[in-house]
């Protein structure tokens, strides 16, 4: 393994995001399949952070921590619809590089055969007690707007295998639960537990050694032909709208940037730090 490209390989997936990383965090996202002590790649660190660097991150600290706590109180809020497993942050305040203007990326699990019923309630609470960003509306008008972009069900845990990469690595290792129910979220980690070949330490750091165990899920069953039902409703009001979005009975990924193509041609073609 080049450790020295492994580091720059971190740095620049960081710079993308124009987020400087303190060595110990080089070290937690290094881009490699093996896990790898600090010591070993301490005597290859960078100098330390600028001025500048410095005031850079405590402003997006700062803003992320103000939307996390913004995002908790939804949770708690959302504690009370039945069928959701898992809240959880992803995105840049999941990443701690969040600004001002920015929204705020939502990720859900819900039991199975659920999503399609649990969403549209979710969505109601979301626009009647906080904020939502719609489809279309501009980024910068949308300062602690609320973005529901990732569902799943509890039978569609794991990434599909043409998204995962770098970036959707990232995106699961810093996803951030704020309302987590049988252990949901070690479900989902485990179930992406590929991400460690793009993330070894930062993936060692957070995920259980064993699958937890799951409650008996037989009863769900009932409410198959129900959610099919409100899946295809609501798939006929996306359908005219949609772009790059997948959407299937078990899953919704409402994402329109497509920010790992970007990223394998920034770490492509940009200079090595």
């Amino acid at each position: 393994m080049d450790l020295r490209q492994a580091i720059s390989d971190t740095l620049k997936y960081a710079d993308y995001f124009h987020y400087p990383l303190t060595s110990r965090e080089i070290h937690y996202w290094l881009t490699t399949p093996c896990l790898t002590p600090f010591a070993t790649i301490r005597p290859l660190l960078p100098p330390k952070l600028t001025k500048s660097q410095r005031s850079l991150r405590s402003l997006v600290l700062h803003s992320s921590e103000q939307k996390r706590s913004h995002a908790r109180r939804l949770a708690a809020t959302l504690r009370f619809v039945p069928g959701l497993r898992l809240v959880a942050l992803t995105g840049s305040v999941a990443a701690g590089n969040s600004y001002p203007n920015d929204d705020i990326d939502l990720f859900f699990i819900t039991s199975p055969h659920c999503l399609w019923l649990v969403r549209p309630l979710v969505i109601i609470l979301i626009s009647i007690f906080f904020r939502r960003r719609h489809p279309g509306e501009d980024h910068s008008k949308a300062a602690n707007a609320f973005c529901p972009n990732l569902w799943l069900d509890s039978l569609s845990l794991a990434v599909p295998e043409n998204k995962r990469n770098l970036y959707t690595a990232h995106e699961v290792l810093q996803t951030i639960p704020l309302l987590d129910r049988g252990d949901t979220y070690l479900a989902f980690l485990h179930e992406n537990r590929w991400a460690k070949r793009f993330l070894a330490n930062a993936f060692s750091s957070l995920a259980s050694a064993h699958k937890p165990l799951r409650s008996a899920e037989i009863l769900y069953n009932l409410f198959a032909p129900l959610n099919y039902i409100f899946y295809l409703i609501q798939l006929l009001y996306m359908n005219p709208k949609k772009t790059s979005e997948v959407v299937h009975l078990h899953a919704a990924f409402l994402h329109t940037t497509d920010f790992a193509s970007a990223i394998s041609h920034h770490l492509k073609t940009s200079k090595d730090i």
